[in-house]
């Protein structure tokens, strides 16, 4: 039935729903402005804010509220192991916003996970950049750009600026010192300031 929906949480797929009880679950804020919609007739899943729904009166219709008052991120995002999980349930949404914290603690896993996955290559013989290590980069690949883009969101920076690494040692240099740069303390058009 057309207007039956479904939505994603951390990856699974609900549904179908009824439109009453999509509207509710959007007035209740279990589906918010970037969690993934679906509806027959739609080609892909979309963020809710950019799926055309009309979820009443209440809606933000400002660019810069179009991620709704609260972060996206988990409550736990800002922690070692928080990040983690951060980064693979948001790791398509290229339009919000992730602070220093977030970043870094993801980075740490990257380097900590891709290092277990050469170690293990190595100790099964297969060399350094063996097959194991080659699936976990692969794996990390897309939530690893989704969460520097918005890093680079953060600091009020277009996901673009990700690009600058293509300039040899100067792009590196600069990527980090746009980084390491404190978060923006007030709204910007990626959504509203993240928890610290």
């Amino acid at each position: 039935m057309a207007n039956e929906w479904y939505y994603a949480v951390e990856g699974a797929s609900i549904g179908p729903i009824s439109q009453t009880e999509f509207d509710s679950l959007v007035r209740g804020g279990t589906i918010r402005a970037d969690t993934l919609v679906w509806q027959e007739g739609m080609e892909d899943w979309l963020p809710h804010s950019r799926a055309g729904v009309s979820s009443g009166p209440d809606e933000l219709a400002a660019p810069a509220q179009a991620y709704g008052k609260d972060d996206p991120a988990r409550e736990d995002a800002n922690t070692f192991t928080g990040a983690l999980k951060d980064g693979f349930a948001r790791y398509v949404d290229f339009g919000t916003r992730s602070t220093r914290p977030q970043y870094w603690w993801w980075t740490l896993w990257m380097v900590l996970i891709s290092f277990g996955a050469s170690l293990l290559d190595i100790t099964l013989g297969l060399g350094e950049l063996g097959p194991l290590n080659s699936l976990v980069s692969l794996a990390t690949l897309l939530p690893s750009i989704a969460v520097g883009i918005r890093r680079l969101h953060d600091i009020g920076r277009a996901g673009w600026w990700l690009l600058i690494v293509l300039v040899p040692v100067v792009g590196w240099i600069v990527l980090i010192v746009f980084l390491c740069t404190k978060t923006q303390v007030e709204q910007n058009q990626w959504g509203p300031k993240p928890r610290q």
